[in-house]
């Protein structure tokens, strides 16, 4: 009988042992990429962002303008490729543009629409940031966003003013160089996957799409909680020891998480 139960034993698929070796390999990788793109090295200059008090979401029902609404002026809609009747302007403004590929003019047998706003910025260089992560470089003034997927976008104005230096001096100074080499933004794979902007449309398929990000947002918690907590840890490094104390935390994380994945397998 011993015989029988050891034969059924090692007969026994090791399903979970070797999932789970496989779900810390993933995550293995996507902590090296992300270990990757926070190496960077020293700088000389640091940057100060600076945000205008204003944020313009678009969504299925419009454009919704939060913050001081004073200085964004929706300018009207035009065809896409038309002259957008632009021809004066303003030294300190910007111009958004939201392009809308399905869009149809009234009275107009052409698809493809252009909503324009105007954005006082009070002059300097800005950049568009589009739902908290995607960057979009201002040219000519004008900002362009493609609405066409009728994903939800929130548009947001920030400038840099660079600050030269020689060498980082002070703690503070020396926390925001790491995180400004540092190509992960902490909790960015779960905002990214999230979104309820669906979740009234479509007669409850909304819903269910909301749900299935919700899902793939959870999911992606976890692996944003071991990145923000490995590249926190490289930070403190950082700031006591510099690009050496870093690298040794980046480098005893991978190593930790190599031991795991050759554990998990060894017991599979």
């Amino acid at each position: 009988m011993a015989e029988l139960s050891l034969a059924r034993r090692a007969r026994r698929p090791a399903v979970p042992r070797l999932a789970f070796a496989r779900v810390v390999t993933v995550v293995l990788l996507v902590v090296g990429m992300g270990a990757a793109g926070c190496a960077g090295t020293d700088v000389k200059a640091s940057y100060r962002p600076m945000f205008l008090p204003v944020k313009l979401e678009w969504g299925p029902g419009g454009v919704k303008v939060t913050g001081d609404a004073s200085i964004a002026t929706p300018i009207g809609v035009f065809s896409v490729g038309a002259e957008h009747s632009l021809v004066a302007k303003k030294q300190n403004a910007l111009y958004v543009i939201f392009r809308d590929h399905d869009g149809v003019l009234p009275g107009s047998p052409v698809t493809g629409t252009d909503l324009v706003y105007e954005v006082l910025s009070g002059g300097g260089r800005f950049t568009a940031v589009v739902n908290g992560t995607a960057v979009i470089q201002v040219a000519n003034q004008e900002v362009l966003i493609d609405v066409t997927d009728g994903t939800l976008k929130v548009i947001e104005f920030q400038g840099a003013q660079a600050i030269m230096q020689e060498r980082p001096s002070g703690l503070a100074q020396r926390w925001q160089e790491f995180w400004d080499g540092c190509l992960y933004t902490p909790m960015s794979l779960s905002r990214w996957a999230y979104d309820d902007s669906t979740i009234d449309q479509w007669f409850g398929l909304g819903f269910v799409l909301f749900l299935v990000r919700l899902a793939l947002a959870l999911v992606l918690g976890v692996a944003d909680l071991l990145l923000t907590a490995g590249c926190f840890l490289a930070a403190v490094a950082f700031v006591v020891a510099g690009p050496t104390g870093r690298n040794i935390v980046y480098g005893v994380e991978v190593l930790l998480f190599l031991v795991l994945v050759f554990g998990a397998r060894s017991l599979a």
